[in-house]
């Protein structure tokens, strides 16, 4: 299958997922059509790299990763153009932002949580994989293990995280 046609089948699939993570994080519906359509841009000039696996998880992470980008941008940028210290000591971040920085921390940590609490050893792969950004390649490499049986439990982890934090997810 052809770059193009896997970037085709990603969004025909995910678009609808990554618009309403990018939603939530910026709260600007416009924003969030742009920083959605650079999600597929990045996505797609690194297929060559993506093992094929976890489509969802890999697009969220880089869809996140692109609104906090845009989120810190724009705190520079309001920052730089407050010239007065005085003022800029007086002055706090804008609610919004606050938000999305409470937003990703909470779920970061509700997410180790969940990682946290399953059994092992599907617990090991998902800290690693989820939280900690290893490959699955890495894991097994750690624990002395298949590829294979890695996938696995990553698998099956994902399966139970999804279960767990259906509430946290959709609310």
């Amino acid at each position: 299958m052809s770059n193009d046609a896997r970037l085709r089948a990603l969004m025909q699939e995910h678009s609808r997922m990554i618009f309403n993570l990018c939603l939530r994080m910026t709260g600007d519906y416009f924003l969030a059509e742009d920083l959605t359509q650079d999600t597929f841009l990045a996505a797609y000039k690194n297929l060559h790299a993506f093992d094929g696996q976890h489509e969802a998880a890999w697009l969220s992470k880089i869809a996140s990763r692109k609104c906090l980008d845009h989120l810190r941008s724009a705190a520079a940028r309001t920052t730089q153009a407050v010239e007065d210290e005085a003022m800029q000591a007086v002055q706090s971040p804008p609610a919004q932002e606050t938000e999305h920085v409470f937003f990703e921390a909470h779920w970061d940590e509700t997410l180790r949580q969940a990682c946290q609490a399953l059994r092992e050893p599907y617990r090991t792969v998902a800290v690693g994989y989820y939280c900690e950004g290893q490959s699955l390649a890495q894991i097994a490499r750690a624990n002395g293990e298949g590829l294979d049986a890695i996938r696995s439990r990553c698998y099956r982890a994902k399966k139970m995280l999804q279960m767990s934090l259906k509430e946290e997810i959709y609310a």
